[in-house]
């Protein structure tokens, strides 16, 4: 869509305007002045032309006849996508929530390009949460791989971009687009907890295992270091009887073998 250019009023209609301000002078009087506050701009409509885009603060006096006027704040403004449940890269279905910070950097498009700038915004952000984050899983074994829990900042610049992409056409800038939300959704999450649980105690035991093996293996190295000979057979039971201490989960008990 085109911009809306600033456009010259034909003389004839000024004449109009000013004739019916001095007809009806106290009402003239009274609905000329203008004021614009700080982080706005009102757009004059002059007989259905854009004549001029105020935006400095202060107070103007301009003939009210035949003109509309049209505030727009460019103050910053932070809207919330209310949560949503996505299906991730796998298929999983996740609840999402983000929040939106943008200010409008040109009134014109806001006002004369999209019906309420920041319903436009708040949609195209809802669309914008679906499409980026059905492109990442919500968490992966792969450290290279980017998810949804590891890989916020790339997520965060992703979702922003798109979005600034989307709204340039309002006038809006998009200043932050970050997730504020994210959990699996209530329907898998009993599942999900405990695959977590069951990864976590895969590899904490992977870690006790491999702390066992080197304890073991020291503990050979110091025998033969400190002259302690001993054969391959005893060798292997000591190894195994240190495995079991180090890697049982309970507290381990002495068996001696009695002969008869």
């Amino acid at each position: 869509m085109d911009d809306t250019p600033i456009q010259e009023v034909p003389v004839y209609m000024h004449v109009v305007r000013y004739f019916l301000g001095l007809l009806l002078l106290p009402i003239t009087l009274f609905f000329m002045w203008m004021i614009v506050d700080p982080r706005e701009a009102v757009l004059v409509v002059c007989f259905g032309k854009l004549w001029k885009v105020v935006d400095k603060p202060g107070c103007y006096a301009i003939v009210p006849w035949g003109c509309s006027f049209h505030t727009i704040s460019t103050k910053y403004v932070t809207v919330d996508t209310d949560k949503s449940t996505i299906s991730d890269l796998n298929g999983n279905p996740v609840v999402v929530d983000a929040i939106v910070n943008y200010h409008v950097v040109d009134p014109v498009k806001a006002h004369f390009n999209v019906e309420s700038v920041h319903d436009f915004v708040k949609v195209n952000a809802g669309t914008v949460l679906k499409a980026v984050v059905s492109k990442y899983p919500y968490e992966s074994k792969d450290p290279s791989q980017p998810s949804l829990k590891n890989a916020s900042d790339e997520v965060k610049l992703q979702l922003a971009e798109e979005l600034r992409r989307r709204v340039r056409i309002a006038g809006v800038e998009v200043t932050l687009f970050d997730l504020s939300d994210l959990y699996y959704a209530p329907e898998i999450a009993s599942a999900m907890l405990i695959r977590q649980q069951a990864q976590a105690t895969i590899d904490a035991r992977h870690l006790i295992v491999n702390g066992a093996v080197e304890i073991v293996g020291g503990a050979l190295e110091g025998l033969s270091t400190k002259g302690i000979r001993v054969s391959e057979t005893e060798a292997a039971k000591i190894a195994s009887n240190l495995l079991c201490v180090i890697c049982s989960d309970g507290h381990t008990h002495n068996v001696l073998p009695l002969h008869a």
